[in-house]
């Protein structure tokens, strides 16, 4: 055997050369491994689907607003940990209220931006389309707000949806009528439904039909009209010839302004009058009408007097007001909740695949002390419906939303019986 001018043979050499590549080989394996930063991905792409112009850009400003505040405390915080700090970027698309136009910005983030979650889109015709361009490219679809009940009955397997449904929510609203009936011993069989006529007003009605004669009252007007209307005098006019006790209101922002506006001009004011959210609870109801918004009930989710009982909830909307200078209403509360589910969400998936995301959001369970609204927490079942979410009543008093039932809950009794606030 062959020796250099060293004395090391050649089979040495070769042997000495090998251990010094597999130490080199092994030290680089367990510095990537063990010791190296972590890689950190770019940015988690979300698309927001709410109506940014026309009669509901009011509700998608604050929706964008209350979803922002959370993303961006967490960004600055180091953004997804495990997901190598990766920032969370908001993208909006504006739905203009419209079912189509919905649809089109949904598959315009999918397609162009390539964003990897899909969040919206408040009017539960509009969040129908959405989702359905996001279940064609299997992209998961995060809904805080819609309530329709037959959005989880379509058999989506990305759609999965915060709030309760008006299955849930509206029977609230019969129920709050029932107990308000047995406490002041007053009657109120006879009710009137007034309702927009898009996916949401015609489910709320439905509900309403469905469940108000088993507890005993009689459905004597249902009365559906445009929504978006400019003029709704003929509808007022229906209201007035036709007696009833008790009237429930399915109505957006500005068509809830004006019937309250015509209302006056008409002197038509309900014996009991109880309204299912959306426009009725949004802080410009209060401010462009003043008191004479005052003594609507409502079917709420979220009311900021709770905070009071509830810790999660005052966090949450001290950091509102203190960014925006009010209370968040349920509308509010929904997008912001529906930004701690996704972060948390993403932190559990440590993955933007869809089928890791997918997989979070089915094994999501977030207790309720983590949960700033008055519910259980955030559980899901096998149709993508959070089974831990309930309704709250409240009433406008002095311009501001106070709860008032469940009775067990509420912070402030009730005002009943009142005249119509125009009256004094």
């Amino acid at each position: 055997m062959s020796k250099n001018i060293k004395g090391i043979t050649t089979l040495q050499a070769l042997i000495i050369i090998m251990v010094i590549a597999i130490a080199a080989i092994g030290g680089i394996y367990y510095y990537y491994t063990f010791l190296a930063p972590k890689p950190v991905l770019e940015e988690v792409k979300v698309g927001l689907l709410w109506p940014m112009t026309g009669a509901l850009a009011l509700i998608g400003r604050d929706q964008v607003n209350a979803f922002s505040l959370v993303i961006e405390e967490v960004n600055a915080k180091g953004g997804i940990r495990s997901l190598g700090g990766a920032r969370i970027r908001l993208f909006v698309g504006d739905t203009k209220g419209d079912p189509k136009v919905g649809a089109a910005e949904a598959e315009r983030l999918i397609t162009e931006l390539k964003v990897h979650i899909l969040v919206g889109a408040y009017q539960s015709a509009v969040t129908a389309t959405c989702s359905e361009v996001a279940e064609r490219y299997g992209i998961p679809f995060i809904n805080p707000d819609s309530t329709s009940p037959g959005l989880t009955e379509r058999g989506f397997k990305w759609f999965f949806r915060v709030t309760p449904h008006d299955g849930i929510l509206v029977k609230n609203m019969v129920d709050f009528v029932k107990d308000l009936q047995t406490r002041t011993g007053e009657s109120f069989k006879r009710i009137a439904i007034l309702y927009e006529n898009t996916l949401w007003g015609i489910d709320t009605a439905k509900v309403i039909r469905e469940y108000a004669p088993t507890l005993g009252f009689e459905i004597v007007l249902e009365l559906p009209y445009s929504a978006g209307a400019t003029d709704v005098s003929s509808e007022v006019l229906k209201l007035k010839a036709t007696p009833h006790d008790v009237l429930m209101q399915a109505s957006y922002l500005s068509d809830a302004i004006l019937f309250t506006k015509t209302f006056k001009e008409l002197g038509y004011w309900p014996k009991l009058w109880v309204a299912n959210d959306a426009g009725h609870i949004h802080p410009d109801y209060v401010k462009t009408l003043g008191k004479d918004a005052d003594y609507v009930f409502s079917r709420e989710v979220f009311c900021a007097d709770l905070g009071a009982v509830k810790p999660a909830i005052k966090e949450a909307n001290d950091k509102f007001r203190m960014r925006y200078g009010y209370d968040m209403d349920g509308t509010m509360a929904r997008a912001y909740t529906a930004a701690l589910l996704l972060v948390d969400v993403l932190e559990r998936a440590a993955s933007l695949k869809p089928e890791a995301i997918q997989k979070a959001l089915k094994e999501t369970n977030i207790p309720e002390e983590k949960t700033p609204m008055p519910w259980k927490g955030i559980q899901f079942d096998e149709k993508g419906q959070n089974i831990k979410g309930a309704g709250i009543i409240v009433q406008i008093i002095d311009g501001k939303s106070r709860t008032v039932w469940p009775f067990t809950i509420a912070t402030t009794p009730y005002k009943w019986p009142v005249k119509a606030p125009w009256e004094g």
